[in-house]
């Protein structure tokens, strides 16, 4: 119980602490000073934040949400700072904490054939009348069969969708410090993943 308690706490008092920075952070920006040093307590805190069993899974999901936000807002400040190095860090950092919410569409997972979907009701009906228990034997074993999703879902066609936005800031800041090598590998993994989006059943 006490362990419990004490991670509730930890959990609550990082969402404070988080909420501290963004307003200090905003507030730095219109009196024309720098965030970055607010905004990397952020991410060092949220980074360093030891993991639990303890919290729920939407206490979970939350966190790691606000671990994506807190990094895009560091990149993007380091990106309009001119501070290539850094960016080129932090992005770098976004585009891993992105990529493992990507799911099938992780460009690391070899792509599979999607699964056969079961026959439709125009199909069975238009099967041999002469044999109806034929018809009525494939139709049980399809609906004794577990239902299996095909496709990614809507959050990982997202984080896909937000990964791809990442590697295309990556491969601008790449081209800007001359690693054009580098430029053109986020160039191939950016057309890897869109060919992967456009490949998906929900994506007409």
């Amino acid at each position: 119980m006490a362990s419990y308690e004490s991670d509730q706490q930890l959990f609550a008092d990082t969402l404070v602490q988080i909420q501290v920075h963004s307003v200090l952070a905003k507030e730095q920006v219109r009196n024309k000073r720098s965030p970055f040093p607010l905004l990397a307590k952020s991410c060092s805190l949220l980074d360093n934040l030891p993991a639990s069993s303890q919290l729920s899974e939407a206490q979970s999901s939350l966190l790691t949400s606000l671990k994506i936000d807190a990094w895009a807002a560091f990149a993007d400040a380091c990106i309009e700072s001119g501070d290539l190095v850094q960016a080129e860090a932090s992005l770098q950092r976004l585009a891993t904490l992105q990529e493992a919410q990507t799911g099938p569409l992780s460009w690391r997972t070899k792509k599979r054939p999607l699964k056969k979907s079961a026959p439709t009701p125009s199909a069975i009906s238009t099967a041999t009348a002469s044999d109806p228990t034929t018809v009525a034997a494939e139709t049980k074993v399809e609906d004794a069969s577990p239902s299996v999703p095909v496709g990614p879902t809507p959050e990982q066609r997202k984080a896909a969708l937000d990964l791809v936005e990442t590697w295309d800031k990556l491969k601008q800041a790449y081209s800007d410090m001359g690693k054009q090598d580098l430029a053109n590998n986020m160039a191939n993994r950016i057309n890897k993943m869109k060919s992967r989006l456009n490949l998906t059943i929900d994506d007409k």
